[in-house]
């Protein structure tokens, strides 16, 4: 069995699939608000700037760093399959 994508976009998708269910929790709401709502505080929880939300949002933050801090936020660990997260890309351990 391979390791898991842990890709820009993966991230992309993740991140998506959160704003649609918070979308779902505050159906009120529009998407595009209950989204921002939910990128916002998934980027304040994980101490990534606007840009660097901004690049995993359209699926393109290279930077192991930050992707990794919002893996961990939305739950996902990449450690725990042993993958490390490279500039742009992963490494299995």
């Amino acid at each position: 069995m391979s390791a898991p994508s842990f890709s820009p976009a993966m991230l992309q998708l993740f991140l998506y699939a959160r704003c649609v269910a918070a979308h779902a929790r505050t159906p009120r709401l529009k998407f595009q608000t209950a989204a921002e709502r939910e990128k916002t505080r998934l980027r304040k929880l994980a101490c990534v700037t606007v840009n660097q939300m901004h690049s995993a949002w359209m699926g393109r933050l290279p930077t192991p760093e930050p992707r990794a801090r919002l893996w961990a936020v939305l739950g996902h660990f990449p450690s725990d399959f042993g993958v490390v997260l490279t500039h742009g890309g992963q490494e299995h351990g």
